[in-house]
C-alpha cells in the first residue's frame, strides 16, 4: 500500500480529558510506522508541550504545533509568528473588552489575567509542568519587549461566548491575523495566513506525498482547514457539528479508540 502521512489533533482527539493515550492507539500507531506510514500530532498547543505528546506515542512521531505555526520536517523546525502590528492590536482590543489573553512561545506561556485553575493543572492547556513556563504580562511594554519569543496565542474566557463573538470579528476585520475557535470558550491567535493546513500541504510537498494519502483526524473548528487539505478526513465522534459536516468520515470518540478503529479499519 502506498505511504501516508497521518495528522492527529491532540485535545479531544488522540488523548482523553486526563491526557492519556490508549495502549490500543499506540499500537496501532507503533505498526503502521512500522509499515512506512509517518504520524504527525498537529496541535494548537505550544511547540514543547506538543512535543511531550508526541514521545508518548514514540520517537518517531513529529510535531505540528501551535495551529501550523512551527513544525517539524526530517528533523528540522520551521516557524512563523505573530506580528509586532498584530500583537499590539490584540492587546488593545482584548484590554477594552477587559478579556484574557495567553500568548505561546516554543516553551512559554505569557498571560494577563490571572491563570485559570484548568490550565494549571495541565489540562487542555498546551503548558508544560514547571513555574518556569509562566511570565505574566502588565502591560504593552512587557508584552512588545518579549514580543520576538511569540508564536501564536489564545483568548479564553468561559461563559462569555457572545463577547467573544464580537472580538472575534474586530480581530478578523483587522486583517493582521487568522482567528479559529477550538472550543466555544476560545479565540485562537495564529500569524496570518497560517493554519494546520498551511503545515500539512508544506510537510506533504517536502515528503512527496499526494493528497489522497493525507489523512487527518480532528474535533474543533481549528481542524476545519486540515480536514479540508486531507485526502480523508475524519471527525471524531465528539468533534463539533460543524466539523462533522466537512468530514468525510466520522469515527467514534477520544475515548473510544476513534483514531486507532479507524486506522484499522481503513488498512486492515
Amino acid at each position: 500500500m502506498d505511504k501516508h502521512l497521518i495528522f492527529m489533533d491532540i485535545d479531544g482527539t488522540l488523548v482523553t480529558k486526563d491526557q492519556q493515550i490508549s495502549a490500543r492507539t499506540k499500537s496501532v500507531v507503533s505498526e503502521l510506522q512500522q509499515a512506512g506510514h509517518q504520524f504527525y500530532v498537529a496541535t494548537g498547543r505550544k511547540y514543547s508541550s506538543a512535543s511531550e505528546i508526541a514521545k508518548r506515542l514514540n520517537e518517531q512521531t513529529q510535531v505540528i504545533a501551535s495551529n501550523g505555526s512551527v513544525y517539524s520536517i526530517n528533523e528540522k523546525l520551521h516557524k512563523n509568528r505573530l506580528s509586532d502590528e498584530a500583537l499590539q492590536f490584540v492587546y488593545q482590543t482584548m484590554t477594552e473588552h477587559r478579556l484574557p489573553m495567553f500568548f505561546f512561545g516554543e516553551h512559554t506561556i505569557f498571560y494577563t489575567q490571572q491563570l485559570p485553575g484548568y490550565l494549571q493543572k495541565n489540562d487542555q492547556s498546551r503548558i508544560g509542568n514547571t513555574e518556569e513556563d509562566f511570565l505574566f504580562i502588565d502591560s504593552l511594554e512587557t508584552l512588545m519587549a518579549v514580543s520576538p519569543r511569540i508564536i501564536n496565542g489564545i483568548i479564553i474566557a468561559d461563559d462569555r461566548e457572545a463577547e467573544l463573538e464580537i472580538v472575534r470579528k474586530i480581530l478578523e476585520e483587522s486583517q493582521l491575523l487568522s482567528v479559529s475557535p477550538s472550543h466555544p470558550n476560545n479565540i485562537e491567535l495564529i500569524p496570518l495566513g497560517v493554519n494546520k493546513a498551511t503545515a500539512i500541504q508544506a510537510v506533504r510537498k517536502n515528503l512527496a506525498v499526494p493528497q489522497k494519502n493525507i489523512i487527518s483526524f480532528g474535533d474543533g473548528l481549528n481542524d476545519l482547514e486540515m480536514l479540508q487539505a486531507s485526502g480523508v478526513s475524519v471527525a471524531m465522534g465528539n468533534a463539533v457539528d460543524e466539523l462533522k459536516r466537512h468530514a468525510k468520515f466520522i469515527t467514534k470518540t477520544n475515548v473510544e479508540d476513534g483514531i486507532a478503529k479507524f486506522l484499522l479499519d481503513y488498512f486492515y
